[in-house]
């Protein structure tokens, strides 16, 4: 059944399963980290340092942020195809758009990762 949705029949489907799924990973990761912060009380910078020192951590965050971009790509990708009639503009918008959540998302990997 679910396979079946998923297919080129239902060309819309494949995009809400997976901002829903992104937003399940958000919602876990912000789950972790609060429960992370409630237990560490970093209130330093070094602290700080210390929270995001492990590996699994950042890449945990790391996760966390390509599910906030692809998250925020299909969202702005439905608003600009509902409320930007021109398709050039949109068109424009949407390439913007592109190059912008890949510069976040390499700067997020060159914080986390570098």
């Amino acid at each position: 059944m679910l396979i079946e949705l998923l297919t080129k029949r239902y060309p819309g489907m494949r995009a809400w399963l997976t901002q829903r799924l992104s937003g399940l990973v958000m919602a876990i990761y912000c789950v972790i980290a609060l429960i992370r912060f409630l237990v560490l009380q970093p209130n330093y910078y070094e602290a700080w340092v210390d929270f995001f020192q492990p590996w699994w951590w950042r890449l945990a965050s790391l996760l966390f942020w390509m599910s906030l971009l692809i998250h925020a790509w299909l969202g702005m990708r439905d608003v600009f195809k509902d409320y930007v009639p021109n398709p050039n503009i949109r068109g424009v918008l949407v390439k913007l758009l592109v190059v912008v959540l890949w510069l976040y998302l390499a700067w997020a990997t060159w914080l986390l990762l570098g």
